[in-house]
């Protein structure tokens, strides 16, 4: 699946079962899997693979840091 975060970010998210497609583009690409994370409200990606509070992956080019922050989700409010 696509992705867009805004500001022209996109990436591609596989499920967890996808783990080997991504580390497969990963390797076409150059790139580096990461592991989108997620605790209550809070959304980061985590360099690595992980099985905890992660909800897909996505590959990512070199050099970007170990973690990176994600927009926050909004309360059924629409606060963050």
């Amino acid at each position: 699946m696509k992705v867009n975060l805004g500001k022209g970010y996109n990436f591609e998210c596989f499920d967890i079962e996808e783990a080997k497609q991504a580390e497969k583009l990963a390797k076409e690409t150059d790139g580096v899997v990461y592991s989108w994370k997620t605790e209550g409200r809070y959304n980061w990606f985590q360099k690595g693979f992980s099985l905890v509070d992660v909800l897909g992956l996505t590959v990512l080019p070199k050099g970007m840091p170990e973690l990176i922050d994600l927009p926050d989700d909004e309360d059924e409010k629409g606060a963050v």
